[in-house]
């Protein structure tokens, strides 16, 4: 059924697209192609670490359009910090910072004042890193101009102009430092640029007591586009269960995300035997799916969450099976349709025998001597749907000794489209 809707809405595609040939052999004007750019921006001033242990965490640290990307035109953000003081790690004077992104490119900048490394090894009066990736033409293009090093030098040399994309130097006693990194990566569709414009490795046991294994990073900026040919980017995830809470928690199980350019005519499937968490909750198997599509017609993203043999509470909710099952789409990146196909099999609440299979969306319960119940929840905004088919909020003290404060959820699923005309 859930393959059989989305293949729906292909042909609904191919009939627009159909349409609009007869259109122009008729002899009117059509359009230019429609299409989606997301933009992604970043930058931070400082930057050390050991692994997943944070150093110095990042100074000053800017960005716009995480994931795929904003497709806000427009968007801009600034930071600074007046200094950074962790020697001999790292010291400086004032830290700017920069990301925007103004409808063909989207930029970021990291500019640090009066650098010091490894107490004194490395000392710069200026660094500053510069990436901006550009839509020209039909091409995507990213470039490093604009980041310079002022009076740069490493273990008593000085190093004069930027040096050439990925020059590394040997550190005696350290490691090495790589100055002007560049990291890029680039499809028919979309290209990033990250630029550290420092970047050392502590590979040697050294005087300064700094661990093996250390990085350090200065001046650091990305920036990235991502064009799809058509009204929208896609978003939205499916999973099984999730617990929220200081004292008990559970990562969302067999996740499944629609990618931002669609599947290709795929189906993600992440699958899971089931959960045993009691008493929160156990279930047999869960199923997750996520698929997208886009073409100059229509873009559409749709998740679905199944979920077998459901136990809640300890008894206080069972269900044979659950679906959620979220689409949405547009043809025009302005008029946005949503779809909800979710279901109930064997539906049970203690205490509640009015409460069926068939119960209607947002319905609330509250469950004596345990907390709040929702069946069925649908939250929407202007272009984006998310269904949550059984949340439990518990806010009493219980029986079942589950912690104040706990969010369970079973059966979420969402999706969700940008375009640069509603963000």
């Amino acid at each position: 059924m859930i393959t059989n809707l989305f293949r729906e809405r292909k042909r609904f595609a191919v009939y627009y697209l159909t349409f609009g040939a007869l259109m122009f052999l008729g002899g009117f004007a059509l359009a230019a192609d429609p299409k989606t750019t997301a933009f992604s921006a970043g930058a931070y001033g400082t930057y050390a670490f050991v692994g997943s242990t944070i150093s110095t965490a990042k100074t000053a640290p800017v960005d716009i359009g995480g994931g795929c990307g904003t497709t806000r035109i427009g968007a801009s953000v600034n930071g600074t910090v007046g200094s950074v003081t962790d020697p001999p790690l790292v010291m400086t004077g004032v830290v700017n910072t920069a990301a925007s992104d103004n409808g063909t490119s989207s930029a970021a900048s990291a500019d640090v004042h009066q650098m010091n490394l490894l107490a004194g090894l490395i000392t710069a009066d200026e660094v500053k890193a510069v990436s901006t990736t550009s839509e020209v033409g039909s091409a995507i293009q990213s470039s490093a101009a604009g980041s310079n090093f002022v009076s740069l030098v490493v273990a008593g040399s000085s190093v004069s102009g930027t040096p050439a994309p990925n020059t590394s130097i040997p550190l005696a006693g350290i490691g090495h430092v790589v100055l002007n990194e560049q990291i890029t990566s680039a499809t028919s569709s979309s290209a990033h640029l990250t630029v550290n414009m420092i970047h050392v490795y502590v590979t040697l046991a050294n005087l300064l007591a700094i661990p093996t294994g250390t990085q350090i990073i200065v001046s650091s900026a990305h920036s990235g586009l991502t064009v799809a040919g058509g009204p929208g980017i896609l978003d939205g995830t499916a999973y099984g269960t999730e617990i929220v809470g200081k004292l008990l928690r559970s990562s969302p199980t067999a996740q499944a995300s629609v990618p931002c350019l669609g599947t290709d005519g795929t189906v993600i499937t992440n699958t899971q035997v089931g959960v045993n968490l009691p008493p929160a909750l156990t279930s047999g198997t869960i199923q997750d799916t996520a698929e997208g599509d886009i073409t100059p017609a229509l873009a559409n993203s749709q998740t679905t969450s199944t979920i077998k043999a459901l136990n809640l509470a300890s008894g206080t909710v069972t269900a044979g099976a659950i679906v959620a099952d979220a689409s949405a789409s547009t043809p025009d990146e302005t008029n946005f349709a949503f779809s909800d196909s979710s279901s109930f099999v064997s539906l049970k609440v203690a205490g509640h025998p009015e409460i069926t299979d068939n119960v209607p969306p947002n319905t609330q319960v509250s469950l004596a001597g345990l907390g709040t119940l929702w069946l069925h929840r649908v939250i929407t905004t202007s272009n984006h749907i998310q269904i949550i088919m059984l949340e439990l909020q518990v806010d009493q003290s219980n029986a079942l000794g589950l912690p104040l404060g706990t969010d369970v959820r079973v059966g979420e699923a969402s999706a969700s489209l940008h375009s640069n005309s509603k963000p």
